[in-house]
């Protein structure tokens, strides 16, 4: 039985023939928290490195903001910056996918359903999936 279980952790250990890459901390600073309002900042000379911020809104609603980096394969640092607020979470991020204009107009035919929904809607009208029409 110990065999077998110093077996299972031998093949569970990485397998990398590369040996680790030493990272040194550059920053690591925190503020202590008071209510809402809290700051750390960290940072390596591997290019990681994040930093977060807190306080409160006029309301006293919990308000954080942020920022973090990590290199990427091609030796760009990537950084994203955050807002988690009352709006809800929103980052920021330059290499994100732009969504790509269409190529084509909408064909007539998917139009004029699309005018004919909107023409029903604005007459007050809504779409019962039951009865299968506009009532």
């Amino acid at each position: 039985i110990i065999f077998a279980a110093l077996l299972a952790i031998a093949a569970a250990h990485p397998q990398s023939s590369e040996e680790p890459i030493p990272v040194a901390i550059l920053l690591e600073e925190s503020d202590p928290i008071d209510g809402a309002n809290f700051r750390h900042e960290f940072e390596a000379d591997s290019g990681l490195s994040q930093s977060l911020f807190g306080s409160a809104d006029d309301n006293g609603a919990q308000v954080m903001s942020g920022s973090y980096n990590f290199p990427l394969h091609d030796g760009t640092i990537a950084t994203f910056n955050w807002v988690a607020d009352a709006l809800g979470f929103r980052v920021e991020f330059v290499h994100l996918p732009v969504a790509v204009a269409a190529e084509h107009s909408t064909p007539v035919h998917a139009q004029e359903q699309i005018d004919f929904a909107d023409a029903q809607q604005a007459a007050g009208l809504v779409w019962d999936q039951g009865a299968e029409a506009w009532i």
